[in-house]
């Protein structure tokens, strides 16, 4: 193995000697050389590797003769990770990191090889030398957050963020990023610090401001301090009224502190500066139904619907506002509309059915069928039975009603509802006795204390 690693290093070596003609001054030489290695770093990052490699191997033929040897070494090993040769990369990138034990740069680009080539154990103790060589490095720390991050790893993302608060780095979009975090990990009070420093700093661009509010209201959410989170969301609105997350969030809290009348007027102010925004109109909808704003939220859904057509929890929605106007009607073809769209939709039939009840001469054959479809999809569903019997009673069906009403208690034998109209069948079929024990279970199960 270590005769096929020297051939490999004389060969890239050999080709490393291949450069192009210097630049005329050392000045532009040394000009080029930042230029390729800012270029060939960016490159790496983005995971370009092959890129990378070719603009190392120019900028070693370009760079001081003290770091020459150094960036054939991220020449060698970054092309070898472009071609999946991961212990090649890491073994030079080991030799570059023994020639300047001082710079972080290998040990960076260690981290992420490792990543790359899901060897967690190895990305593990790259972390720790870093952690013990370079403490104080929150630049370093902050990008190991990234990388982490990106790989699905908050957990060692978590410990590098908090490395980068104790470095005494001050880089806003990293303390947000540990604000996130720690929000992740229910650390809410750490979040909340971390997030109103960055909402504090009046310097900063309005954007970065908005990301410490909204982060801090999310924070104050979770604390339970709703009032808090309320007004920091509003802020978040206020310094970045183009991002929809904030006007959502705090119509959030608005409808945790039952006050659909803001949260309609939060949901209206950034529909104004979003107006195509499908999940704005969603949550304006939902919470012009809740506000009973029936005739507006019919509006709203329906423009919804014909514009974003896929956006089935509308239609739902837009159901519900025309059966609260009376129009039941209407709310059965809006849900056949979302059945046509989408068929597979949980519990779509039984909504139909429900719909179709409410309307002023239901068909209750075809309320059959659609509770027939229900029951395919949902068999264990106490609701398809319990209202199949009432269609069956409805339909002077009883026998047919005591059979569905008996699969309903199979299912929930703690309901009263479907005992009273087991008894309700019962009397229709003649047996009396049978009714009188139903009825008597119903009140049993009224005089029992509450199941918390």
């Amino acid at each position: 193995m270590k005769l096929v690693l020297v051939g490999f290093f004389a060969l890239v070596h050999a080709l490393f000697a291949e450069c192009p003609a210097p630049p005329v001054s050392p000045d532009q030489a040394l000009a080029r050389f930042h230029e390729l290695d800012k270029k060939a770093q960016v490159e790496f990052r983005r995971g370009a590797f092959a890129q990378a490699a070719e603009d190392f191997r120019q900028g070693a033929c370009v760079a001081p003769e003290n770091l020459r040897s150094y960036y054939q070494l991220f020449g060698i090993a970054i092309g070898a990770a472009a071609v999946g040769n991961f212990d090649q990369a890491r073994q030079a990138l080991e030799e570059a990191d023994a020639q300047r034990p001082s710079y972080p740069l290998p040990l960076a680009m260690l981290v992420k090889i490792n990543l790359t080539a899901g060897e967690t154990d190895r990305v593990k103790e790259s972390l720790r030398a870093a952690a013990q060589r370079f403490p104080l490095d929150g630049k370093l720390h902050a990008e190991f957050v990234k990388d982490l991050l990106h790989q699905q790893l908050p957990g060692l993302a978590l410990a590098e963020a908090l490395r980068f608060e104790q470095s005494g780095d001050q880089d806003p979009e990293s303390t947000i990023t540990l604000a996130v975090l720690e929000n992740n990990a229910d650390a809410f009070g750490d979040a909340v610090r971390h997030a109103l420093s960055i909402e504090a700093k009046s310097e900063l661009q309005d954007e970065v401001r908005a990301s410490g509010a909204a982060v801090a209201g999310l924070a104050y959410e979770n604390l339970g301090q709703l009032a808090e989170a309320a007004e920091h969301l509003k802020r978040a609105t206020e310094f970045a009224p183009m991002r929809e997350e904030s006007y959502l969030a705090l119509a959030r809290i608005y409808e945790k502190q039952q006050n659909a009348k803001s949260a309609v007027e939060i949901l209206q102010q950034g529909r104004k500066q979003i107006p195509n925004s499908p999940k704005l109109l969603l949550a304006l909808g939902s919470n012009l139904v809740s506000a009973a704003q029936f005739p507006a939220a019919v509006k709203v859904l329906a423009e919804l619907v014909q514009d974003f057509p896929g956006e089935a929890d509308a239609y739902l929605k837009l159901a519900q506002a025309y059966r609260e106007m009376g129009e039941a009607r209407q709310a059965t073809t809006t849900l056949r509309m979302l059945a046509r769209r989408k068929p597979d939709y949980p519990m779509l039939h039984l909504a139909i059915a429900q719909s179709m009840l409410a309307e002023d001469a239901p068909d209750r054959p075809a309320v059959l069928e659609e509770l027939a479809e229900a029951e395919k999809s949902s068999p264990a569903d106490y609701d398809v039975y319990y209202l199949r019997g009432k269609v069956d009673l409805e339909m002077d069906k009883p026998h047919e009603a005591i059979a569905a009403f008996h699969h309903a208690i199979a299912l929930r034998p703690a309901e009263p509802g479907a005992y009273y109209q087991l008894g309700l069948a019962y009397r229709k079929s003649g047996q009396q006795g049978l009714a009188k024990e139903q009825f008597d279970r119903v009140e049993y199960l009224k005089s029992q204390p509450a199941r918390p």
